[in-house]
C-alpha cells in the first residue's frame, strides 16, 4: 500500500491523504487551502490523481479545510461514497453550499479584474449546484462501529472532541495476508471544554498521522480565558463601546454563545441600578452560516457531554438565551451598527477573510471605545492575522480604515488541543507505533511537537512534505519522494488531442483554399500557422516522452 500526503503539510489547511492499496484508492479528507494568496492558489492546482479513480472518502469533520474540495472532486468525476458521522453530514449540508456561493462570487470578482487587464477568465472551483449534488454521496455512520468496505479495508470513527461530529479514524488494511492499522487523528479537541465530549484516546496503531496546529504552544487555562473574556466585555461596555467577536461559524460561534448565556444570566442580572442601561445590552449572532450550524447543534445533542446538556436543558437554554438576536438577512445585519444600544456582535468568518464580519470591522475598527476579541486561530496572510499582528491601517471592503479599537486574541478558546493535550492523546497508545507522521501545523509547530514526542514518548516521528508518498512493504515503510502526478500526463494527452483538432481545422481550411485556387506557398500566412502547430505538437510529444522514460516528477 501507499500513502501520499497531499495537504496540511507544514501548514494548517488543505488536509488530504491518498491511500492506494492493490484494489482500492481512497482519501482521508479533501480540504481547501486557506491563508495567504500563494497558499490559496493551491486550490486551483489539478488534483495529483484522477478523481474518477477514487473509490471513497472518509471525512474527519465539517471544517472547510477538511471537506471544502469534495464538490470540486465531484465536479471532476468522483462519484464514490463519503463516510462521516451523522452530525458532520448535516453540517456539510450547510457548509459546502455556502462555500460554493463563495467560490462563485470570488470568480466573478476576479473575472472583473481580468476583464480590465485582458487576462483569460477563470471558472469557480465549484458552485452551489455542485455542492448540493456532492451531498448525495454522503453516508452517516455512528461512532465506535467498525465499518467494512470490503474484506480488506475497514474503519472506525472515534469522537475527536474538536467540533460537533468530529472524528479520529482507525483504519485497518489487509494486504498479502498481513493487516496494518493506521490512525488518523483528524483535528483533536480540548479536554473539559463546555458541552462537547473529551477526545477519545486510541489504544493501538502501527502508524499514526497526527495534527500539530498548536504543537509548539500551550493554551491558557480555559476558565481563566473565559474570565478575561468577561472582563474585556465589562470594561468595553462601561466606556460605551461595542464588542465585535470574529468567530468561526462552526464550533467557535457556539462556544461563545454558551459562555455569553452564562454572562447574561449571572453577571448582567446582578447589575446595580447605576448600570441599568447595560441591561438593554443586545447580543447578535450575525452569520447565516453560524445560525444554521447552531440549529444543527441543537438537533444533535446525542454528541454533547451529558453534564452540560442537563444544565442547558434545566435552564431551557440550549445554545440560546433571552437577549440573543439572530440576523439572517443582509438588511438586518446593516441595521445592527445603526442601533445606539450597547451590543456584542458575533460574526463570521473567524479569520475575517470574508463574510459580514468585514462590514462590522469597517464600521468599528476606527472607534477607540470598541473592542475586537479574536477567539480562534488566525492563518498567515488573513485579515484577522494582520489585525492581531498590530497593523494600524487596513484596506477593508475597498476602504482604508485606521485601527484605533482595542485588539485582543484569546487563543484559550481554541478548539484545537495544545501541546500538552496532544501529548496526553498520544499517551493513550499502549505500544509505540512504528512511525508517527506530524501534519496540520506550521513548520515551527510541527517541528516542536515532533521533537517533544521523540523526547518524552520515545516515538519515531517524521514531518512529510507536500506530495510525499510512503510505500509499505514487508512491514517497512519507505519514502518514495513526491507522488507522480498522473493528472499532468492526462493534461498533456488532452493538449495533444486539442492540437490535433486545431490541425484538422487548418487542413480543412487549406483544402478549401486549394479548391478555390488560393495561394498555399511557403510564404503564405496559413502555411506558416500550420507549420507552427506541427512543431508545437512534436514538442509536447517530446516532453511527454521524457517524463515517462525518465520517471520525472511533474
Amino acid at each position: 500500500m501507499k500513502v501520499s500526503f497531499l495537504g496540511a503539510n507544514r501548514l494548517v489547511s488543505g488536509s488530504c491523504y491518498l491511500i492506494q492499496t492493490k484494489y482500492k484508492k481512497f482519501l482521508i479528507d479533501c480540504g481547501m487551502f486557506r491563508g495567504e494568496e500563494s497558499i490559496v492558489r493551491l486550490n486551483y492546482q489539478p488534483f495529483p490523481f484522477r478523481p474518477e479513480e477514487i473509490d471513497f472518502i472518509i471525512l474527519t469533520h465539517a471544517h472547510i479545510d477538511h471537506c471544502g474540495r469534495i464538490p470540486q472532486l465531484y465536479r471532476e468525476g468522483f462519484h464514490g461514497e463519503v463516510y462521516c458521522t451523522k452530525a458532520t453530514m448535516e453540517l456539510c449540508a450547510v457548509m459546502l453550499p455556502d462555500s460554493g456561493q463563495i467560490q462563485k462570487e470570488d470568480a466573478e470578482i476576479e473575472n472583473q479584474r481580468r476583464l480590465r487587464t485582458g487576462e483569460p477568465f477563470i471558472e469557480p472551483l465549484y458552485d452551489i449546484e455542485d455542492a448540493l449534488d456532492s451531498l448525495l454521496l454522503f453516508r452517516g455512520v455512528p461512532y465506535q462501529y467498525k465499518i467494512s468496505i470490503d474484506e480488506n479495508i475497514s474503519f472506525r470513527l472515534q469522537d475527536a472532541g474538536h467540533v460537533l461530529g468530529s472524528a479520529s479514524i482507525e483504519l485497518w488494511i489487509t494486504e498479502d495476508g498481513e493487516t496494518c492499522k493506521w490512525l488518523f487523528s483528524g483535528d483533536i479537541g480540548r479536554k473539559n471544554k463546555p458541552f462537547l465530549k473529551n477526545p477519545q484516546r486510541i489504544k493501538e496503531a502501527d502508524y499514526v498521522v497526527i495534527e500539530s496546529t498548536y504543537g509548539g504552544r500551550k493554551h491558557r487555562p480555559y476558565r481563566q480565558e473565559v474570565k478575561k473574556f468577561f472582563s474585556i466585555i465589562d470594561k468595553t461596555l462601561k466606556r460605551g463601546g461595542d464588542v465585535i467577536i470574529p468567530a468561526f461559524a462552526l464550533q467557535r460561534a457556539q462556544d461563545v454563545i454558551y459562555e455569553l448565556s452564562h454572562y447574561y444570566n449571572v453577571q448582567l442580572k446582578q447589575l446595580t441600578n447605576k448600570d441599568k442601561k447595560l441591561k438593554k445590552l443586545r447580543f447578535y449572532l450575525d452569520s447565516p452560516l453560524a445560525i444554521a450550524a447552531t440549529k444543527i447543534y441543537r438537533n444533535n445533542v446525542q454528541d454533547f457531554a451529558q453534564k452540560d446538556l442537563k444544565i442547558m436543558e434545566n435552564k431551557n437554554q440550549l445554545l440560546d438565551f433571552q437577549s440573543l438576536r439572530m440576523t439572517s438577512t443582509a438588511k438586518a445585519s446593516k441595521q445592527i451598527s445603526r442601533s445606539k444600544r450597547s451590543k456584542i456582535i458575533i460574526s463570521a468568518s473567524g479569520m475575517c477573510d470574508g463574510g459580514r464580519i468585514q462590514y462590522h470591522l469597517r464600521e468599528h475598527l476606527w472607534k477607540k471605545e470598541t473592542s475586537i476579541i479574536f477567539v480562534g486561530y488566525q492563518a498567515e496572510g488573513t485579515l484577522g492575522r494582520r489585525i492581531v499582528n498590530g497593523e494600524k491601517s487596513l484596506d477593508i471592503m475597498d476602504e482604508i480604515v485606521d485601527v484605533q479599537a482595542e485588539i485582543y486574541h484569546l487563543d484559550g478558546f481554541s478548539s484545537h488541543a495544545d501541546q500538552t493535550e496532544l501529548l496526553w492523546w498520544m499517551k493513550g497508545l499502549r505500544d509505540k507505533p512504528k512511525k508517527v507522521f506530524i501534519v496540520h501545523g506550521e513548520k515551527e509547530e510541527s517541528e516542536s511537537f515532533a521533537e517533544l514526542a521523540e523526547q518524552q514518548l520515545g516515538f519515531s516521528t517524521y514531518i512529510p512534505v507536500m506530495g510525499e508518498t510512503f510505500y509499505l512493504q514487508d512491514k517497512e515503510i519507505i519514502s518514495q519522494g513526491k507522488l507522480k502526478d498522473g493528472s499532468k500526463e492526462l493534461q498533456l494527452d488532452e493538449i495533444l488531442i486539442d492540437l490535433n483538432k486545431i490541425k484538422q481545422k487548418f487542413f480543412l481550411l487549406l483544402n478549401e483554399m486549394e479548391l478555390h485556387g488560393l495561394d498555399n506557398e511557403p510564404e503564405s500566412p496559413w502555411y506558416k500557422i500550420k507549420r507552427q502547430v506541427d512543431e508545437l505538437q512534436r514538442d509536447i510529444r517530446k516532453v511527454k516522452y521524457l517524463i515517462k522514460e525518465n520517471k520525472l516528477e511533474i
